[in-house]
């Protein structure tokens, strides 16, 4: 480039001869024009309070990578703050000293490209509870937002707030999936950095907290002896196993050999999938009692099934059946977790250790004293349950407390 350049040495001669003759400075000059183009200018504005602004000229990138220059103006401060023009024009360059273009986007368009680029690579029953933590939380708060104006305190601020709402696991799932997809972002080029790292969980404040009921084994069959099948034995399953609702409707007769289940899958929002991590994944032993009332429920490809054939909706079982049964014997039941929660208790009361009952109810972490124990099998499993089996069924008859009715 520098060959390219050509100097009248003869003119710059007389120029210069010019300058020492006028007294003029020989040191280099600094045109306004040169700071106004490259560096941006500043000026004031404000007649009570003078404020600082700078005007720059900021490049930007569009989602495909395009770069466009725009203006844009960027508050510095007040007078007070910075005194003179020279203070000013400092503060505008630190602040333009490490910008890079930015990504012209909203959070909704990230999060549209984040779902049909990612979308596949996550569990469908996972992908659909992003979208629904999306939906309901995140785009009403930053859809129309450009991503590279969200920061940290931006997102600390927005679950801080939703804290007063809202329950723990509800709050992590705001942050999680603002993670990922800002995460994403980052990763595509679109953002420097992911704003949502280090961002902490806030202690919640407020949001409805879910109260479960430990139920004796006298309350379990007073709500049996309410329903009719297969709700009956439904009930009675789920407090003899522990498994999740979403499991047990999942269950099919195919699942059982030798009277050893092998829970795989789930079903979650009317669609079956698997289950909800590796380790839920597991056998458990039926006890003979539990299984001989089972089979009463006749064959059929889902084990608890609607009279259509199909599995029994969760949410409709609950408020027609089962919640009703409860409130006929006086029992307030939070929901079919109670069941779970109930199995757990016993197990623990009872003094079997930790990572059996862990293993049993399929959860996904136990404590690092606890990963230590042996790996527990189908035979550990055996007593603890035949032993809340013989609980459950001395006091409740086999047959059902009304004929097997499909409902």
């Amino acid at each position: 480039m520098g060959r390219m350049v050509r100097f009248d040495s003869v003119l710059l001669f007389l120029q210069l001869q010019a300058k020492m003759q006028g007294g003029e400075s020989l040191k280099p000059e600094r045109t306004d024009m040169f700071f106004r183009y490259q560096r941006g200018f500043v000026y004031q504005k404000g007649r009570n309070v003078k404020v600082w602004y700078g005007r720059i000229r900021e490049d930007v990138r569009d989602p495909d990578s395009q770069i466009e220059r725009r203006h844009r103006n960027i508050r510095l401060g007040t007078l007070d703050e910075l005194p003179t023009k020279s203070a000013a024009r400092k503060r505008l360059s630190e602040l333009l000293k490490d910008s890079h273009p930015k990504t012209e986007m909203s959070f909704r368009d990230l999060a549209e490209r984040w779902e049909k680029a990612e979308g596949s690579t996550i569990k469908a029953t996972t992908l659909h509870h992003y979208k629904n933590a999306l939906r309901a939380y995140v785009l009403p708060r930053f859809g129309d937002r450009k991503i590279a104006e969200i920061n940290r305190e931006d997102i600390q601020t927005f679950l801080a707030e939703k804290a007063r709402n809202y329950s723990e696991s509800t709050l992590r799932s705001m942050r999680v999936v603002l993670g990922l997809t800002l995460g994403w972002a980052t990763n595509c080029g679109w953002l420097e950095r992911n704003p949502c790292t280090r961002v902490k969980l806030p202690k919640r404040t407020g949001g409805r907290r879910v109260t479960r009921t430990v139920l004796t084994s006298e309350q379990v069959n007073a709500i049996a002896e309410k329903l009719k099948e297969p709700y009956a034995t439904l009930v009675l399953f789920l407090a003899a196993t522990g498994l999740r609702i979403g499991e047990a409707l999942a269950i099919k007769w195919t699942d059982f050999r030798n009277n050893v289940l092998h829970v795989t899958r789930r079903i979650y929002d009317g669609d079956v999938d698997a289950v909800k991590s590796k380790r839920s994944e597991r056998k458990l032993p039926i006890d003979p009692l539990l299984m001989e009332r089972m089979e009463k429920l006749g064959k059929g490809e889902w084990a608890f099934r609607s009279r259509v054939g199909t599995p029994l909706n969760p949410g409709n079982a609950l408020k027609r059946h089962v919640r009703p049964a409860a409130v006929k014997v006086g029992i307030s039941l939070g929901g079919w977790h109670d069941f779970r929660h109930t199995l757990s208790t016993k197990l623990r009361r009872s003094g079997v250790h930790p990572k059996v009952v862990s293993d049993i109810l399929g959860h996904k972490k136990v404590n690092l004293a606890m990963d230590v124990y042996d790996r527990t099998d189908v035979e550990d499993f055996v007593q603890p349950l035949t032993v809340v089996v013989n609980e459950l069924f001395p006091s409740c008859s086999p047959d059902g407390a009304v004929a097997m009715n499909q409902h």
